[in-house]
């Protein structure tokens, strides 16, 4: 990513933070797929293999609200890492209309790799600023977060 040529932007983009911020989240997002590819996943896939780990058992409907996606692209995500044989669904002990998601051991195994895949993609990248640098960098993005208001909220 070189520091003098930047991708064609929309005037009022020009230098704005959230432009720059757009680049690099799709840069690295790019870096990421491109790394992901020869396992045969993509990272929808790697992002919802990893929910699946950390939370066994979660629901299509925990997934949208993780992973920031609507209904049926979870639906589509799911059926895809079923069909791999990555993970199953199984009827809630609560409600068997609902389904819960579990990784298989096959899937358990891809995610390991795609998440030491992933983290030296991110170390590489974290190695451009100092402990210190990043440490602000995240906290004025949470602040950015925190604070957001939509403009038609705003009025």
């Amino acid at each position: 990513m070189g520091s003098e040529v930047y991708p064609v932007c929309l005037p009022w983009e020009e230098e704005s933070t959230m432009y720059l911020i757009k680049w690099i989240f799709t840069t690295v997002r790019r870096e990421i797929e491109t790394a992901l590819r020869p396992l045969g996943l993509t990272s929808p896939q790697s992002q919802t293999l990893y929910v699946l780990a950390m939370s066994p058992g979660i629901t299509n409907t925990d997934l949208e609200k993780l992973l920031l996606i609507d209904k049926s692209s979870v639906t589509s995500l799911v059926n895809g890492i079923v069909k791999k044989n990555w993970a199953v669904r199984k009827s809630h002990p609560e409600d068997a209309r609902m389904k819960q998601i579990y990784l298989t051991e096959e899937g358990l195994k891809i995610h390991k790799v795609a998440e030491r895949t992933i983290e030296a993609i991110k170390s590489s990248v974290g190695q451009t600023l100092s402990v210190r640098e990043s440490e602000t960098l995240r906290s004025l993005l949470k602040k950015i977060l925190r604070d957001y208001h939509p403009a038609d909220a705003r009025a």
